[in-house]
């Protein structure tokens, strides 16, 4: 969201690329492409990681929804099964 003063609302917003122009995204996806629940960003169980909403303040880490913090090549979250660290979600890269 943009507030009044054109400012980004960062609580829920995340980047990702379309084409070669960086593009903010809001997605309330909670799950990966293959249906794995999402981990919370403020959970370390069962994956602990720095990728906090403390850590990367600007990326709307919040709940367990799928961001991109770290220059991925799309939206991805840690998930809840301890087998598997992180996958991509299905979030689409183009409005």
């Amino acid at each position: 969201d943009i507030g009044a003063a054109g400012q980004e609302e960062t609580s829920s917003f995340s980047y990702g690329m379309c084409g070669d122009v960086r593009i903010a995204y809001h997605s309330n996806v909670t799950s990966t492409k293959s249906g794995k629940t999402c981990q919370r960003w403020d959970a370390q169980f069962p994956h602990e990681h720095d990728r906090t909403a403390e850590n990367f303040p600007f990326n709307g880490l919040k709940e367990n929804f799928c961001r991109n913090p770290d220059g991925e090549p799309g939206a991805w979250c840690y998930t809840t099964d301890p087998n598997l660290r992180w996958e991509l979600c299905d979030v689409p890269e183009c409005p």
